[in-house]
């Protein structure tokens, strides 16, 4: 196994960790009545945030790109230390310094995320939704489950 699937499947437990706490705050989301002026969930992930934070950011998006409305959860999803510890990160980068640890983990956070949104009802969801690295080009549609270029 490569030190890239091996820290893959690492990320990925740590992620398996916090569903219980992410799904029903998504399921929140999905549920929530919102105004009609919102048309888009974007999550946006903070690549620096993995060991110091959830790196998930929640933005609600009117039709003309404001992000401006009252939140039935907090914008940051999780109130968390971090998903995984510093010294995660450094052990990998010590062993291939090719390595990108950050996009390694949010690939896999992105793939996660989907599968919780999936699974707290948001293939029912009436408006738009995506998550994407932040001050990315491409980003994943929640809601058909594949990947696009932002608009």
């Amino acid at each position: 196994m490569s030190f890239e699937q091996e820290f893959t499947e690492k990320v990925g437990g740590y992620l398996d960790k916090l569903t219980d706490e992410l799904q029903p705050i998504l399921k929140q989301l999905i549920e929530h009545d919102y105004p009609q002026e919102v048309a888009t969930l974007a999550f946006e992930v903070f690549v620096d945030g993995f060991s110091s934070q959830f790196p998930v950011r929640v933005f609600f998006m009117d039709i003309d790109g404001k992000a401006a409305y009252p939140s039935p959860v907090n914008p940051h999803l999780l109130d968390i230390d971090h998903v995984y510890p510093d010294e995660f990160e450094e052990e990998y980068i010590e062993k291939d310094e090719d390595l990108d640890p950050w996009q390694i983990a949010t690939n896999a956070l992105i793939e996660w995320f989907s599968q919780c949104w999936i699974a707290a009802g948001g293939q029912s969801f009436k408006l738009n939704a995506n998550i994407a690295p932040h001050d990315s080009h491409y980003e994943f549609n929640l809601v058909e489950c594949q990947w696009q270029e932002r608009g």
